[in-house]
């Protein structure tokens, strides 16, 4: 059998099967209204490689996420996130023509030690906050009207044979905007780079899927540009597929936590979405939130001193 029909039917089969999982992104890049638009122009300036070594060291080292699950467990706000269910690695995330690394979680939601989806969406809201985002993705699949964060909305993934790198995944939403440049840089264009399988808890390495959920376009329009780009480039398939054979979309059930940093410079917007927080809760990851700024700091500070290859590689510390 012909390999992009293999893999178009292994993932029309992962995205029809009883196993359900969600997904959420959440970038350490900071929002433009916190850094400004200058200092953002720096980061992103230093491209996609140098931005996923600092978000792994941050990742690895500092253990940016996992501080924010474990201080939410600790205080009780969250309880069904565990190693078990929930696994993380950065990853590619694309939206409105720009590419950046981001920090993406993947969640068992549907077995008997399933994450809840109330520890899910709080979870994505703390990390929206202590990583000082402008606002996260969040994305379920299959959509479930049983869960009241998310609404539903239509969606593909594009998969590659092998291994996908970051700079790849950039790479082909590139050419997809060459094809149709609404689906790149249009309103609410984007991507997140997943495994996408009938176990993507235990198969989140191999996170050689680009999910896209469509953006402000007819939905004929989204379908037929990414098939399109799909068809035209080497080791990937496009899913779903219809019955006749023809590209489809399926729903995804999505939520876009965010705060308007401007408005709200406590983090209000998601702060609200964290039910009882207690004052000792709101400390910590106030202390989170300000370490991860200070890691800003320091790579800004490396970027003007023109030595960031020896500060990501050798001098890099963690903020206290």
């Amino acid at each position: 059998m012909d390999r992009l029909l293999t893999w178009a039917l292994l993932a029309c089969a992962a995205l029809s099967s009883a196993w359900a999982q969600t997904y959420v992104s959440a970038e350490p890049i900071p929002s433009q209204d916190i850094v400004g638009t200058a200092n953002l122009t720096k980061i992103l300036n230093l491209g996609y490689p140098n931005l996923e070594l600092w978000s792994q060291r941050l990742l690895n080292d500092c253990q940016v996420v996992q501080n924010v699950i474990s201080v939410l467990s600790d205080n009780r706000a969250i309880t069904t996130v565990t190693f078990g269910n929930t696994r993380y690695k950065v990853a590619a995330g694309g939206f409105e023509a720009v590419t950046d690394p981001t920090y993406v979680l993947t969640f068992d939601d549907s077995s008997p030690a399933a994450a809840s989806a109330s520890d899910i969406f709080v979870l994505d809201n703390a990390l929206g906050y202590a990583l000082n985002q402008g606002g996260t993705a969040q994305f379920s699949l299959p959509f479930s009207t049983k869960n009241p964060f998310v609404f539903a909305l239509d969606y593909a993934v594009v998969t590659f044979g092998g291994f996908l790198s970051g700079v790849q995944a950039q790479q082909f939403f590139n050419y997809v905007g060459t094809i149709d440049p609404k689906l790149w840089s249009g309103t609410d264009a984007g991507f997140t780079q997943v495994n996408i399988s009938n176990n993507p808890v235990n198969n989140y390495l191999l996170d050689d899927s680009m999910l896209f959920l469509i953006g402000a376009v007819p939905k004929q329009e989204f379908i037929q540009g990414l098939y399109a780009a799909t068809t035209t480039t080497p080791n990937a398939g496009y899913s779903p597929l219809a019955k006749n054979g023809n590209p489809a979309t399926a729903k995804a059930g999505a939520a876009f936590p965010g705060n308007d940093w401007i408005a709200f410079p406590n983090g209000d917007g998601y702060l609200t979405n964290i039910p009882n927080a207690s004052s000792e809760l709101l400390s910590a990851l106030a202390a989170l939130r300000q370490q991860h700024l200070q890691a800003v700091t320091n790579l800004l500070n490396a970027i003007d001193r023109g030595n960031v290859a020896i500060y990501l590689n050798n001098q890099f510390k963690c903020p206290r």
